[in-house]
């Protein structure tokens, strides 16, 4: 049986569009970026932290030389310009090659005159300007904040700081871009406003803006965090106990040690030839946001990261929100096919899928491309969990079903089988090939008629229970019960490839389980109860008929009214059980028998070959090994015609066993053909006259 496939159809419909707006809440209107925001913006930091080798060190070429709390403390703040003149001289005179302020001088003040002239002398030096979108009544407007107007001719290079308008909803900075999309440049309107991080690099590499664009484009990019070091605030304090740590990725160098010039020889190697923003790092002076690393660090930083990605071509790629969409698609298909694996198989096919798509996000982290791990593992995991709830509360029923469709015909092995794994069994007609079998038990009316009815209900009821134990524990179905005979077919509901050989060895065991039986029998009754069973194989279609109230689960089609004329057929051979040939084929190598010729049933005009089972194979009796080779001569010899040599070998059988019913049949056939042979029309078949 399988899950409720119209609910599992409808529920992944319905679930998919309601996940696809949890995430892409924007199909109806709602301005968000969706249910997974933040979720997106933890697995992104989650990354970094547990990256290993994808987290690469900060390039050494980038510092930042701090205006720190000790700096203000002897300084003042906001910083005289004049300090920062002699800071720019001081960094020239180590053979800085770039200086980029994350400072905003737009107001006049004392010693612009002094600045402007040390920007001239240092040559490649950024100046900040600064940008803020403004919604007015006739529209967005552009407010312009620019330098003091000696900084705008002693250098070339410009740029805005635009972290604001990079935010995440959670505070954080995750993304930078070299120019601000839609917003045209002050300065130089045929750009798109120039970032503090594309003016550093046209005037590191000494090349135009026009060729930062086409060598680093312009697309934003998520930022590609360095791994954080520890540095020592001022490294000439290194001996002393309390000396002073600050965490960055960048080397970071205090402004009081550079103006004051004490500076480790180490310090100045890694100033030459570098590129050096010059900031605040002072609390309450700065503008500082959270990483992936650490609680807080100074806007500078930000800045020298993005600069660092852009160099180095490794900002973090990201697959597109369609992309995702369409693994959320791809999940809600795994998702309802798998309900359709047995629940271990298709639990673990789950779990697999989800820790596959884990590996793979951080396989493609690793490659430097950004892939949302959760909302496509949420969508199988919560679909999947309703599905498998929906599956246990109806395969209850359908356990609770199979118990009572199977609980009393079935092994109780078979039925646990069914109830573990309902999908064994397949609640509709289907064409299988079966054995079927039917057992009716001898003298039955005579023996009814000399008891009194509680007594043969009993009688009936010992019977039956003990011969159907022995079909249930062969692995047989109990189809029904009719009067006194037995009607069962092996092969379903659960497939048993050795259904044949089952199906005759518990006719010869029922055969020992009547005999057993009939050692108690009342000897008053007037015969003694013998079981006749017909037995045959092949393709018959199985399932479950009746009405909406009473189902049974049964067999029908020809084959099983030839196992029904097998049994009656006993009656004119003497014997006790009779297999078809289909049947004999698949038991051969299991159970020994013998031939018992060709007969033409009631309702079929192909006769068939029948044969008898007698024992187990190795486990034929001291009689039957002397007189079976004399029944197979008579036999052959009877077939050809070869009469006065069937009667000699068939009288030596009935010798051995008299009372043997098939013998006693050919036996006089033979004598009546030895004196009359038959007529040579005839071909050998035995014609069934009655059922």
């Amino acid at each position: 049986m399988k899950p409720s496939r119209r609910f599992a159809k409808i529920f992944v419909s319905v679930y998919t569009v309601f996940f696809l707006v949890l995430y892409l809440p924007r199909f109806i209107g709602v301005d968000s970026a969706g249910a997974f925001e933040h979720v997106r913006y933890v697995w992104q930091d989650f990354l970094f932290q547990h990256g290993g080798a994808a987290v690469k060190p900060g390039d050494p070429r980038l510092i930042l030389v701090a205006a720190d709390d000790d700096t203000v403390h002897k300084y003042g703040f906001p910083l005289p310009r004049i300090e920062y003149a002699r800071a720019l001289d001081r960094l020239k005179a180590l053979g800085v090659k770039t200086a980029v302020f994350d400072v905003m001088f737009f107001e006049p003040a004392r010693g612009d005159a002094a600045l402007a002239a040390a920007t001239r002398r240092f040559g490649r030096v950024v100046h900040l300007f600064a940008q803020d979108l403004e919604l007015t009544p006739h529209g967005m407007v552009v407010k312009t904040s620019l330098p003091i107007k000696p900084l705008m001719t002693a250098t070339r290079w410009f740029g805005h700081p635009n972290i604001t308008d990079l935010l995440d909803g959670d505070g954080h900075i995750r993304s930078f871009a070299l120019f601000r999309s839609g917003v045209p440049d002050p300065l130089r309107p045929q750009f798109d406003a120039v970032s503090l991080e594309a003016a550093a690099i046209s005037a590191y590499e000494g090349i135009s803006l026009d060729d930062v664009r086409a060598r680093y484009g312009s697309a934003p990019h998520l930022m590609n965090f360095r791994a954080v070091k520890t540095w020592l605030a001022h490294p000439r304090d290194a001996g002393l106990s309390n000396a002073e740590k600050v965490y960055s990725p960048y080397l970071r160098i205090s402004l009081i040690d550079l103006l004051s010039g004490k500076l480790t020889g180490e310090q100045k190697a890694a100033l030459k030839g570098s590129l050096t923003i010059i900031g605040s790092t002072t609390l309450g002076y700065y503008d500082h946001y959270p990483t992936p690393f650490l609680e807080t660090a100074p806007g500078a930083d930000f800045h020298l990261n993005a600069i660092d990605n852009t160099l180095h071509h490794d900002g973090l790629g990201a697959w597109t929100r369609l992309a995702i969409v369409l693994c959320i698609l791809a999940a809600m298909l795994l998702t309802y096919l798998y309900q359709y694996f047995a629940p271990a198989v298709g639990a673990a096919l789950a779990g697999s899928t989800v820790v596959g798509w884990l590996v793979f996000c951080l396989w493609m982290f690793r490659r430097g491309t950004f892939v949302e791990f959760v909302p496509p593992a949420a969508a199988m995991l919560s679909a999947y969990l309703v599905l498998v709830v929906h599956r246990a509360l109806t395969e209850g029923a359908e356990k609770k079903m199979i118990k009572g469709l199977f609980g009393q015909f079935v092994a109780p092995e078979v039925v646990e089988q069914l109830a573990s794994d309902p999908s064994k069994v397949k609640l509709g007609g289907e064409k299988r090939e079966l054995t079927i079998f039917f057992l009716d038990i001898a003298h039955f009316t005579n023996i009814s008629e000399k008891m009194d009815p509680e007594a043969l209900i009993q009688f009936l009821n010992k019977y039956l229970s003990s011969l159907s134990r022995v079909i249930l524990e062969r692995r047989g179905t109990i189809d029904k019960y009719i009067g006194d005979c037995i009607m069962a077919f092996w092969n379903a509901p659960i497939e048993n490839p050795d259904h044949r050989a089952d199906a005759v060895l518990a006719a010869l065991e029922c055969q020992r389980a009547i005999r057993e039986l009939n050692k108690t029998l009342d000897k008053s009754l007037p015969e003694v109860p013998a079981v006749r069973i017909g037995i045959n194989s092949g393709v018959a279609t199985v399932g479950l008929t009746g009405s909406e109230k009473k189902l049974q689960y049964t067999v029908i089609g020809d084959e099983v009214n030839l196992a029904s004329r097998l049994e009656g057929a006993n009656k004119f051979f003497g014997s006790k059980v009779i297999i078809s040939e289909s049947a004999w084929e698949g038991a051969k190598g299991r159970v020994v028998a013998r031939v018992l010729g060709r007969v033409r049933v009631i309702g079929k005009e192909t006769p068939i070959k029948i044969y008898e089972p007698i024992a187990e194979a190795g486990a034929l009796s001291p009689e039957w090994e002397k007189a079976l080779p004399l029944y197979e001569a008579g036999v052959a010899a009877f077939d050809a015609r070869r009469y006065e040599e069937a009667l000699a070998a068939l009288e030596k059988f009935a010798e051995l066993l008299p009372d043997d019913g098939p013998g006693q049949l050919y036996l006089a056939r033979c004598r009546e053909y030895a004196a009359i042979p038959p007529d040579a029309s005839w071909d050998g078949v035995f014609n069934m006259t009655a059922k």
